[in-house]
């Protein structure tokens, strides 16, 4: 009785808790699915977003069932993995982003299945709640991002990677060699950042002196690729390699390249910059230290993060070989995007995917900066932290659910949730598909968004233009015969109706009618604030307008 006493005595809270969680760890991870999937469903949004990304994702996915195209400029993966719900149902909206609920899902057992009996089972479980519970992952279960494949397609690399590490017979790593280049592949054709994953592998190899590993690993991946690039282009007959997004990174502005290119000072700076954004306010938001409407950025606690994930990259060095390739993972893949990235792209779904491992690795320092038996206090802030994290992001979460305007989707007003400018403009889009006839061509300014809301009816998109020629700019809607442009009001700062808006096809109409005022026709307005316009383009018009200019001129 007393020697039980006196264990009881020695034990630290933290031996208690890590004893607790591994006796009842089907009955903590089931709880913690059980809330994540509460909290998707509570946050579900049935709307595309407004920034477009989603949308395109499903109108590549659709172009590929209907036509056959190709889905390159962004990872293709993804709009292959829809289309085979695209197929199946057609453009069914709420299935498609329940698609990303049930990825997410799954990477999280995953993630559970991979780390548990490798770490602490303490660590593993405060960082799986704490994403659980995290707004700005939840809001990926509905949306059709390509984050949701990505997150899952990253688990197996982690486990594969165990499994050589652990494999001493050369006649099981064949399996694992191919698998985990498999997966890598699948990564990179997911998101470009992907390939990021294969110089990860091959260094920790490399740290472990397993050049064997490495070597096979980078072979069978370039087999694979190179396979897949024939394939892709002997079925497509496309170029061999697709620069997409990749080819703008290199500039200093990704949509003013006349502004040149970057140079090595510009890069650092970068760095610097994104460290500053992505750590100090997105990720800090992302766990609850930082209240949602802060905007800036703060150097000192960068520093901070960077001094805890060296302290924890240094004792999972010494300690935990499992951990370590989680920190050589992040040094990497955070490193590639916050040197290649522009300052100004700043979102936070770009860390999204890494977002789990970085709790992790930071949570482990804490961790074991908290295993201390002479001190109580150091003992609890572990759990002090965690459990202040936990309390806020669940009630940043709780502010932002909005069962009404859930409710109104669920019950077919599919533009509840928009503002007025949105709304009026994806109504229009709505009406062009219903009421214009087949033959019909929109130019609008978000294309992919509009087709969705369309019924799938195909729009021309006015994104920019090079000239102010106005003969060469109606010539351009001519060429792809456009028989209608939609002029919408498009905030430029989507918290605010100033009145100032996403002009460039206000701009485009007003180039060409100054020129040929009888060329557009008035036809539909849909809303009194923030209205959305539906003009006819005549051709004629303009052409008798620019004969008797013509003539006025001999």
């Amino acid at each position: 009785m007393n020697k039980t006493k006196s264990l009881q005595a020695s034990q630290t809270i933290l031996t208690k808790v890590e004893d607790w969680c591994q006796k009842h760890q089907l009955a903590i991870i089931s709880s913690i699915l059980g809330i994540f999937t509460l909290f998707s469903l509570l946050l579900f949004n049935l709307r595309v977003s407004e920034g477009g990304d989603d949308s395109t994702y499903i109108i590549r996915a659709v172009n590929f069932i209907n036509d056959g195209s190709y889905p390159s400029f962004q990872g293709p993966l993804y709009p292959m993995f829809l289309s085979i719900f695209v197929a199946l149902f057609g453009i069914k909206l709420g299935l498609l982003k329940i698609t990303s609920f049930a990825l997410m899902l799954i990477s999280m057992w995953l993630f559970y299945k991979t780390f548990k009996d490798k770490i602490a089972y303490t660590l593993l479980f405060a960082t799986l709640l704490m994403i659980s519970v995290s707004s700005y992952f939840i809001y990926f279960t509905s949306q059709t991002y390509s984050e949701a494949l990505f997150l899952l397609l990253q688990v197996p690399v982690f486990t594969l990677v165990y499994e050589l590490l652990n494999t001493e017979k050369d006649t099981n790593k064949l399996k694992y060699i191919i698998a985990l280049s498999a997966v890598i592949l699948a990564s990179f054709l997911t998101r470009t950042i992907g390939i990021g994953t294969l110089i990860a592998v091959i260094l920790f190899f490399i740290i472990n002196k397993q050049y064997k590993n490495a070597g096979l690993v980078a072979g069978c991946f370039i087999i694979m690729l190179g396979l897949f690039l024939i394939i892709k282009s002997a079925i497509w007959q496309t170029a061999l390699f697709d620069s997409g997004q990749a080819s703008t990174l290199i500039y200093k502005h990704p949509y003013q390249l006349d502004k040149g290119k970057e140079t090595i000072g510009g890069f650092i700076t970068r760095f610097i910059d994104n460290s500053n954004l992505y750590l100090s306010k997105h990720f800090l938001k992302m766990t609850g230290w930082r209240s949602l409407s802060t905007n800036a950025t703060i150097s000192l606690l960068t520093i901070l993060i960077y001094a805890l994930f060296g302290f924890s990259t240094v004792r999972a060095f010494k300690n935990n070989k499992h951990l370590l390739f989680v920190a050589v993972y992040l040094v990497t893949m955070l490193g590639i995007t916050f040197i290649v990235l522009q300052k100004l792209w700043d979102q936070y779904r770009l860390i999204i995917p890494f977002f789990p491992f970085m709790v992790l690795i930071l949570l482990y320092g804490v961790l074991e900066f908290s295993r201390n038996k002479k001190s109580k206090l150091q003992q609890y802030l572990f759990i002090i932290l965690v459990g202040i994290s936990v309390v806020s992001t669940t009630a940043q979460s709780l502010s932002k659910i909005d069962l009404l305007t859930l409710r109104k989707n669920l019950k077919g007003d599919v533009y509840e949730g928009y503002t007025d400018d949105w709304r009026n403009y994806l109504s229009m889009a709505e009406f062009a598909g219903e009421e214009l006839p087949e033959n019909t061509m929109v130019a609008v300014r978000k294309p992919n968004m509009a087709r969705i809301y369309a019924n799938g009816k195909k729009f021309y998109g006015i994104y920019r233009f090079d000239t102010t020629d106005p003969d060469q700019l109606l010539q351009r809607l001519k060429e792809r015969e456009v028989t209608h442009v939609i002029m919408a009001s498009l905030r430029k700062n989507p918290l605010v109706n100033n009145g100032q808006t996403i002009n460039t096809i206000q701009r485009y109409l007003y180039i060409i009618s100054q020129k040929y005022p009888t060329a557009f026709k008035f036809q539909k307005q849909i809303g009194t604030v923030e209205p959305a316009y539906l003009f006819l383009v005549d051709y004629d018009a303009a052409a008798i307008t620019k004969d008797t200019t013509n003539q006025e001129t001999k």
